[in-house]
């Protein structure tokens, strides 16, 4: 029995006014099936709290599990009570609760981000390590219509296009959001009628932060000159996700090149209308799992850089996000904490990178195979014994295939290297001297020839 028939069952046994549309919300949008291990996102609060509650009540009947997860902050001195408080009602009400932390402020700082950006970016990082640590199928937020209204107004505030005005949809990959289309009355109703209890979060009366601003002054001073103003703006968000929908399959995303942390764009793709250029970048960035933040004003910038900026120039993005040209191709780079040089032995055997991949090494006197194979190949009596794998510094040299030495830097500009990947490549060298550059070639110095007895065959495995 599908979870359909199962809810149904359900729904002639229950209380008909107890958030009776959220049951048909979940079946027309498919957010949960039979089977399901869901997470639920709780912070103790009255909507997360009547989420909890609302798919505890259903869960068993309809054939699926839940698994409440709490993340600790660390901006409130009453952030280790809400914790408890998640965790006692867990643990009174027979459900499984994960408790995480994470360090917000330092987070913040590190980026140049505000607070509330950093607390979603670290909010979700923990909802990923509980996905895989509980094995979870979906994860549900408790985002409901006044959420939503206030997220439209917010985009558009900000400059986003149709897009950004289409507001949340009810499924992101895991994440679900049941409650999206439930006003936030009838949760209080529910939590009441229940005797759900819940827990202030006395920051959410601090008009500091934009959406407490915005919740605290601009929506009841629209609902006191419009009554049906929020689902009105609901309304029109959904309009505009109709087209934006339609705009979104024009945008053929198999051309972009994906790599850890890298979505790399053909320029031509934005030799399209403005309309598919922008979303050309929006599915970039929906590949590198970011969208926090970008206004019109950014992606009107990154479009700028792919149709005339020059090779090499850069647009920083907000938070981990910047967009590169790079020769044919545009690049958009979530930012990697920066580390110091990491200087390993040559050695047979693997080496591995990181931000790179892996490096074999292997010992032979059968090796024109390998150069036939396109294999960078080394002569072992020409490579000084105190050669070092490492990424470039400042002062490397090459000597080219064909002779003729010049500093690494140019060589890589010359073999094409995107700059963002110059100080990530593995370098061989001794001193200033670079014999071997990962995947690349191999310095004319210490290249097999006709003469070579023994060499070592290089391998490389990016991550």
């Amino acid at each position: 029995m599908g979870i359909a028939c199962h809810l149904v069952t359900w729904y002639n046994k229950y209380i008909m006014e107890n958030l009776d549309s959220v049951i048909d919300f979940i079946i027309e949008h498919q957010l949960i099936h039979e089977g399901d291990r869901v997470g639920v996102g709780v912070s103790g609060g009255a909507d997360s709290m009547g989420l909890l509650s609302f798919l505890h009540s259903i869960s068993e009947q309809a054939g699926f599990s839940i698994v409440a997860v709490h993340v600790n902050h660390n901006l409130r001195k009453t952030a280790k009570r809400d914790a408890r408080f998640v965790a006692n009602f867990c643990r009174d009400n027979k459900i499984q609760y994960i408790g995480m932390t994470a360090d917000v402020s330092a987070f913040a700082t590190q980026n140049k981000l505000g607070i509330e950006a950093a607390a979603r970016i670290k909010r979700y990082e923990a909802f990923e390590a509980a996905i895989k640590r509980a094995k979870l199928t979906k994860f549900a937020t408790a985002h409901h219509q006044g959420d939503q209204a206030e997220t439209i107004l917010m985009h558009i505030f900000r400059g986003s296009g149709i897009g950004g005005a289409s507001g949340m949809s009810p499924s992101r990959g895991v994440y679900i959001r049941p409650f999206l289309e439930t006003p936030k009355p009838e949760i209080v109703a529910h939590n009441y009628r229940m005797q759900v209890p819940n827990i202030e979060d006395e920051t959410n009366a601090d008009n500091a932060f934009r959406r407490n601003f915005l919740r605290n002054e601009i929506m009841p001073a629209l609902q006191r000159e419009w009554r049906n103003v929020e689902k009105n703006i609901v309304d029109f968000g959904k309009n505009c996700q109709t087209d934006d929908t339609y705009l979104n399959g024009l945008v053929d995303t198999r051309v972009f090149q994906l790599a850890d942390n890298v979505v790399r764009i053909p320029l031509n793709m934005f030799t399209y209308p403005t309309a598919i250029a922008s979303r050309v970048i929006l599915a970039g960035l929906e590949k590198l799992g970011v969208r926090t933040d970008i206004e019109k004003k950014h992606i009107e910038l990154v479009i700028a850089l792919a149709r005339t900026g020059e090779n090499g120039s850069r647009a920083d993005l907000p938070g981990p996000l910047y967009a590169v040209r790079e020769y044919e191709y545009l690049a958009l780079v979530r930012k990697q904490t920066a580390a110091s040089m990491k200087i390993y032995s040559f050695k047979i055997g693997k080496t591995h990178f990181n931000d790179y991949g892996t490096i074999s090494v292997s010992k032979t006197f059968k090796y024109k195979d390998a150069i036939a194979r396109g294999l960078l190949v080394i002569d072992v009596d020409k490579l000084p014994r105190s050669a070092k794998w490492r990424t470039r510094k400042e002062g490397d040299v090459f000597t080219k295939f064909g002779g003729g030495t010049k500093p690494l830097a140019n060589y890589m500009i010359d073999k094409k290297i995107p700059n963002r990947l110059r100080d990530k490549t593995p370098v061989l060298a001794q001193g200033n001297e670079v014999f071997a550059i990962a995947g690349i070639e191999v310095s004319n110095k210490v290249r097999a020839d006709a003469n070579t007895i023994e060499a070592y065959v290089l391998e490389f495995v990016k991550d």
